[in-house]
């Protein structure tokens, strides 16, 4: 069977705003704000708060509450997929999206038992529940995560997303998706030079200055799964166009 690829995308200028200014003001906001001279704006980015256990007070300042966001937006995403598209392969791949999706949040949320912190004010005894913050895993994850965006969101969407080739076409990311894996990746650039530079008074987030660029990746997932669901369908292909 031939298919085709129905594009119905917002404007260039619009999706310009989505892929470069949205990133840029998100992520470059809350750079600015933790190695900013205010207190209050650091903490507000990562708290220092005394009550919480030193090593889980980052999980309740704004850049992480934000990843969590994202994270169960791209769930909601992807369960109104389900109920949208009508191809197995296209539900198949939005549950497999769910379940890894749903599995991240439970990572960063350490499967919710760090909101327990707030009321006991003690840290979750044991060895981490999370894969993640086991240190050998935790290294390659993170190389992961590095690996993938540069490969599916550049060199991916470089080479399919004018495919003849229909299927690769429509899973493809938007080219513009290029330009903001080369945004989040220079200011996370920037976020190294100055945990390197410069010395905080509070630093709740020493050691994981990489949940800047875990953020812009997660909005871009984000964009993409918007993206397969509401501006794109893949239909099979009339007579006509098939022939």
């Amino acid at each position: 069977m031939s298919w085709q690829v129905i594009l119905n995308r917002p404007s260039l200028r619009e999706r310009l705003l989505l892929y470069g200014a949205v990133p840029l003001f998100l992520v470059g906001t809350l750079i600015a704000c933790y190695y900013s001279d205010a207190p209050g704006l650091r903490h507000l980015v990562s708290p220092d708060t005394v009550g919480i256990p030193e090593a889980l007070r980052r999980e309740f300042g704004l850049l992480e509450s934000l990843q969590n966001i994202v994270l169960a937006t791209i769930c909601g995403v992807a369960v109104f997929g389900m109920r949208k598209k009508r191809l197995r392969l296209e539900r198949v791949g939005l549950w497999v999206m769910l379940i890894g999706t749903a599995w991240m949040l439970l990572e960063e949320t350490d499967y919710f038992t760090q909101y327990a912190v707030l009321f006991s004010g003690d840290a979750p005894e044991g060895p981490p529940r999370n894969l993640h913050r086991i240190a050998y895993s935790e290294t390659l994850l993170r190389n992961v995560a590095y690996l993938g965006s540069a490969t599916f969101f550049g060199a991916f969407a470089l080479l399919f997303a004018n495919s003849s080739r229909p299927v690769m076409r429509y899973l493809a990311p938007d080219r513009l998706a290029v330009g903001t894996v080369l945004l989040v990746t220079a200011l996370q650039e920037i976020v190294w030079w100055k945990s390197e530079r410069v010395a905080l008074d509070h630093g709740s987030l020493t050691g994981n200055e990489i949940e800047f660029f875990e953020l812009g990746i997660y909005y871009l997932v984000l964009l993409w799964l918007v993206d397969m669901v509401f501006w794109r369908r893949l239909e099979p292909a009339s007579p006509d166009e098939s022939a």
